[in-house]
């Protein structure tokens, strides 16, 4: 019979999720994942496999997460700005909390870096760009294509992408919090722009 598991598998992954995120994929040691994860080596391998099997199952957890939040934040929306807002600044919240470390985003500054060596991790991080990308403008359009001027629900998408991964570098560098904040406001600003164009 297989002994009981000693551990909780979503809180060592969350664990895991820290360590990748401070040092990367190529500077976390097992060391530092089993210290984090409270787990020893063999336990590790028998519940997630490899240390690149590991880096997987934390990137999908990731990103199904990011994924949920953003069409979340879309949802609360009463505008699309306020929608658009809400996303940013729920990223924000991510990437550079009040308290605690600004490390940014785990695919957009750390594992971006991986994939230049190691192809799954590049098809990882482009599925799911390709899959936030087609998320962000089909919410908006559901939410607000009936307001907007044609084309203006991919325009509204594609500043509200970019301002994301953009966000996520900033604060991995260091950029104080308020002038990411700033940023966001500008953001949306510009998507307001795009909000007030007469429906096509």
């Amino acid at each position: 019979m297989a002994r009981p598991r000693s551990f909780d598998a979503d809180d060592a992954l969350a664990a895991a999720t820290r360590v990748f995120l401070t040092h990367g994929f190529d500077g976390a040691t097992l060391e530092d994942l089993t210290g984090a994860m409270g787990v020893n080596k063999p336990s590790l391998y028998a519940a997630f496999g490899d240390k690149s099997a590991l880096y997987a199952k934390v990137l999908a957890a990731y990103a199904a997460q990011a994924k949920a939040a953003v069409e979340t934040a879309i949802d609360s929306g009463d505008t699309l700005e306020g929608a658009c807002r809400g996303v940013l600044l729920g990223a924000i919240d991510v990437y550079a909390p009040v308290r605690g470390h600004h490390l940014g985003c785990l695919i957009a500054t750390t594992a971006t870096t991986a994939a230049g060596s190691a192809p799954a991790v590049r098809k990882v991080v482009a599925t799911f760009l390709a899959e936030l990308d087609h998320l962000i403008e089909a919410t908006l359009r559901k939410r607000f294509g009936r307001q907007l001027a044609a084309g203006a629900v991919a325009s509204a998408a594609g500043v509200l992408s970019a301002t994301m991964f953009a966000l996520a570098i900033r604060a991995r560098a260091g950029t104080p919090r308020e002038r990411l904040l700033a940023i966001a406001e500008s953001a949306v600003d510009t998507i307001g722009t795009v909000a007030k164009a007469r429906p096509g």
